[in-house]
């Protein structure tokens, strides 16, 4: 597996590892990210084949990911050193932008199955996010670009594996053969989840509220400014109210200063990013999970981990209209939905379902048995592990 950060900090790309392993496959990591060293690791089964980058350069070779081929440079660099000691079968990128190297490795490495891995719609997302958009930043970044590279680079993949029906059938609609279209959506992992333990300090300290729990990135896509700028006419209905905001991002400064203007600080929680095993104590904390993304053509497609944690600790969802998710949420009745970016439909939400326990306990319980039952690390990663069998089978 290829990425350009740290392992641990892709819960995909662990669950994806990890399943691997516990079939049969010998899996290395390929992770360059800010560690003090260049060297291999040894855990959970695989090897982490560490390349120390700081985390300023680091910025610097994402950001010109797919417009100056940097990030392409030092992925076959390393790929080719670690293959003069290592062998493996298959190269497996993780997300649109490690994809260019693809064309180079094909013509050295003719031997390997080159597999993709779409987290997102990344064309997309650019667009939702802050640091592409900025001077002088948006004169370097072209999203035409971006767009030529992504029908240029899908082709060079023997599989291309993705998070939704909805970016499969795009990638399809992009050239992508429907048999070379893999789904394996974002899920829990319930045996990991079931041996973290919990921190009761965070139980004892949240005890006595109401608690409204965010897990996940800060960037321009999640709808956070909308569920904030709603707390003020919240707390008056619900005086014990607390916004618990468990990650980090770009955005974490406006954010910040949306809740002094809004006079929330006493209301809203910023956690900061948490490990997996620290995100069990605010799931058993809180009283309701939030999905509350700007509806845009990324997010309509998203299959956020979020989600199914929530539902396995029974937390009724307050999610906004994304196709993907409304689609989840109405379907296995775990929830309610309201419109995008609409502060007052947010706070009718959460106050229908703290009038009404009955309810939000039946949501909750139906959004349990679903994960259980079917939205489970196990039952996503079906179609992946079929996948890599199969290519087992067919090499010579």
């Amino acid at each position: 597996m290829v990425l350009d950060h740290k392992i641990p900090t892709d819960i995909r790309v662990e669950n994806e590892a990890d399943i691997l392993v516990q079939n049969g496959f010998e899996v290395g990591i390929l992770s360059i990210g800010d560690y003090e060293a260049t060297e291999d690791v040894y855990q959970n089964g695989y090897t982490i084949h560490r390349v120390a980058m700081s985390r300023y350069w680091l910025k610097k070779m994402h950001g010109l990911a797919g417009m100056i081929p940097w990030m392409d440079w030092v992925i076959e660099k390393h790929i080719k050193r670690i293959f003069k000691s290592k062998k493996y079968d298959a190269l497996h990128f993780h997300d649109l932008y490690t994809f260019g190297v693809i064309q180079k490795l094909r013509k050295t490495m003719p031997e390997l199955y080159f597999i993709g891995d779409m987290h997102e719609n990344y064309v997309e997302v650019l667009k939702d996010y802050d640091w592409p958009n900025r001077f002088p930043n948006n004169l370097i970044v072209s999203h035409k670009k971006w767009e030529k590279n992504e029908k240029e680079w899908l082709p060079l993949c023997d599989k291309v594996i993705t998070v939704s029906e909805g970016i499969k059938e795009r990638l399809i609609s992009k050239g992508v053969k429907r048999e070379n279209a893999v789904l394996t959506p974002n899920s829990i992992r319930l045996d990991l989840f079931d041996s973290f333990k919990v921190d009761t300090g965070v139980i004892e300290h949240y005890k006595n509220d109401f608690v409204l729990l965010y897990v996940g990135g800060f960037i321009g896509n999640r709808g956070l400014e909308h569920v904030i700028k709603a707390t003020p006419s919240l707390k008056q209905k619900i005086p014990n109210l607390k916004l618990v905001l468990v990650g980090d991002g770009e955005e974490r400064k406006k954010l910040e200063v949306l809740v002094q203007e809004m006079a929330a600080t006493d209301t809203v929680i910023f956690e900061g990013w948490k490990k997996q095993s620290e995100v069990k104590s605010y799931l058993l904390a809180s009283d309701i999970g939030l999905v509350p993304f700007k509806k845009t053509p990324q997010t309509d497609n998203s299959s956020s981990n979020k989600l199914f944690q929530y539902m396995y600790y029974k937390l009724p969802i307050v999610a906004t209209n994304c196709d993907s998710v409304e689609k989840l949420v109405t379907n296995e009745n775990c929830g309610l939905i309201y419109e995008s970016e609409n502060s007052n439909a947010f706070t009718e939400t959460v106050f229908s379902l703290y009038n009404d326990e009955k309810l939000a306990n039946n949501l909750g319980k139906n959004g349990y048995n679903a994960v259980v039952e079917k939205y489970n690390w196990l039952c996503a990663a079906e179609d992946m592990l079929k996948m890599y069998k199969e290519l087992k089978l067919l090499k010579k």
